[in-house]
């Protein structure tokens, strides 16, 4: 997709994202982005935005947060989603969730999503 075609497809969505912020990303002129604009990225890019912050598969290795070691990619997204707790093991909170009995879906044959409880993790 040309930078063109997706400041074009963001503002399709609502939320505009000029050409000329999308070469100062592409170049790295723009290190920084709003959440709302990885968001939007992700939607008219057809990507979870959890791919635009960690690529997993495209880059071997990522920065997980600023100044650390460049670390696994899918382990730097484990962290970010809660998977992994190398970062100081899980705040007080996660742990809290963790230990509750939680729900899972998945969707039947017609389409419908179907809840079920799950056992709890247990940390």
């Amino acid at each position: 997709m040309s930078g063109e075609d997706l400041a074009r497809a963001c503002a399709d969505l609502g939320y505009a994202v000029p050409r000329n912020v999308i070469a100062n990303m592409e170049s790295g002129r723009r290190a920084q982005l709003p959440l709302v604009e990885v968001m939007v990225l992700a939607k008219a890019l057809h990507v979870a935005p959890i791919c635009l912050i960690y690529p997993v598969g495209v880059v071997d290795r990522v920065q997980a947060l600023p100044d650390e070691e460049p670390t696994d990619t899918f382990t730097a997204l484990q962290w970010f989603t809660g998977e992994s707790y190398d970062y100081d093991g899980p705040s007080p909170q996660l742990r809290e969730r963790r230990a509750a009995p939680q729900r899972t879906w998945s969707m039947d044959a017609e389409g419908n999503i179907v809840w079920k409880d799950a056992p709890a993790d247990g940390l």
